[in-house]
């Protein structure tokens, strides 16, 4: 069994750590791994370093990956495990490897991660790893964006949503999964979290095939059933500057006004959500129409 701290220090390569992974049962020495070779910086030192271990070592893989990637570390070393998530990505960039897909998926996908504390730039370097290991690691990515994480803690999928959309990518499990945190799941009492809605939104919008998978969900029927939500889907759509939804929107909006009209005045919490998306759906009209020019 390879020593644990030699394992999560390794990458520090100091001097006194080669000595004692010289004395470490079944792991390499340091000087065989790097062969003289010299590197420019330590980013591309320790990714050479991963590499050498996964295509080498592979014996030593699992775990290097294990001991790097803990609730422990999420919690008290985040940069640390930052840095590890950000070289292993770009090791194993391509080639979808099974045991890097899983370390990570963890961190984004176990409750034991997320509900502890909020890890903004920790989860963003996972979400990127993660697409950038392939197919596999984007469903993988995909399916960190579930109910049962959406009522736990929709923060982290807040920000899992606005990494991927800077990301850009264009994948369809992924965009499905965006849609539905934002159209689709809901609180255990059947409610939504508007800001998880908007930044769902606005991360689907950034991606390629976004503006199509959103368009699909702007329907006056998926409108009329829950105005409240569709509040926060309008302001995310706003927030992405979507033109190309501009007609879309503007469809919605007469449709809501004429929704208004057959509703007597009076106390009722449906005409209110409703006469409170009218406003919204316009004042994101206005801003479109006005991008878009």
């Amino acid at each position: 069994m390879v020593n644990r701290r030699i394992l999560v220090l390794i990458l520090q390569l100091t001097a006194v750590l080669a000595a004692a992974a010289q004395e470490t049962n079944g792991f390499p020495d340091l000087n065989e791994v790097f062969q003289g070779r010299a590197f420019t910086n330590t980013f591309e030192r320790d990714v050479f370093f991963l590499r050498a271990i996964r295509d080498r070592y592979p014996a030593q893989w699992p775990s290097l990956l294990a001991v790097n990637m803990t609730p422990g570390d999420y919690v008290v070393s985040p940069e640390k495990m930052q840095r590890f998530v950000a070289e292993v990505g770009a090791a194993a960039e391509g080639t979808d490897d099974a045991l890097v897909l899983s370390n990570l998926a963890a961190v984004i996908s176990l409750p034991d991660y997320y509900t502890n504390v909020a890890r903004p730039e920790l989860e963003q370097a996972v979400v990127n790893a993660l697409i950038k290991l392939g197919p596999k690691g984007r469903l993988a990515l995909a399916g960190a964006f579930s109910e049962t994480h959406y009522r736990l803690d929709p923060g982290s999928l807040e920000i899992a949503a606005d990494a991927v959309g800077k990301s850009g990518v264009s994948d369809t499990n992924v965009a499905n999964a965006l849609a539905a945190t934002a159209f689709i799941f809901t609180t255990a009492n059947g409610g939504s979290y508007p800001r998880c809605t908007e930044r769902a939104v606005e991360g689907l919008l950034g991606l390629t095939n976004g503006i199509a998978v959103a368009r699909a969900h702007l329907t006056t029927n998926a409108m009329f059933a829950d105005p409240g939500r569709f509040q926060s889907v309008v302001d995310g759509v706003g927030a992405a500057h979507a033109t190309a939804l501009l007609t879309k929107l503007e469809q919605l909006l007469s449709a809501a006004e004429v929704k208004l009209s057959t509703i007597s005045p009076g106390p009722d919490p449906y005409r209110d959500d409703l006469a409170e998306l009218e406003p919204r759906i316009k004042k994101t009209v206005e801003l479109l129409d006005s991008s878009g020019k």
